[in-house]
């Protein structure tokens, strides 16, 4: 019976540290991410890892932790509404059908 409650014990801290993600501000992270696909668009960069250092530094630059980012990443296949919110930043800085 010990041996059936820590089991269960485990079971259940591992089921509430993994609905414990990383937290995110949504639509922050949806600006970024609409402003980020336009931009890459337009700039030259040397060397691939610019694109990396020019992407941390927006994040950075707005308190957002890579770890934040990749979680938004994440999400961003499973929400249509998070995809629905970076398309609509996206079409309003890129100024598209306007």
């Amino acid at each position: 019976m010990r041996r059936f409650l820590k089991a269960a014990a485990a079971l259940a801290a591992t089921a509430s540290l993994a609905g414990c993600g990383v937290g995110y501000d949504a639509a922050l992270l949806s600006s970024i991410e609409g402003r980020w696909m336009c931009d890459v668009q337009r700039y030259a960069f040397a060397d691939t890892a610019d694109i990396v250092t020019d992407l941390e530094g927006r994040l950075a630059g707005n308190g957002v932790s890579v770890e934040e980012y990749r979680a938004f990443k994440d999400d961003l296949t499973k929400r249509p509404d998070l995809r629905e919110q970076v398309a609509a930043e996206y079409g309003a800085y890129c100024d598209i059908g306007g």
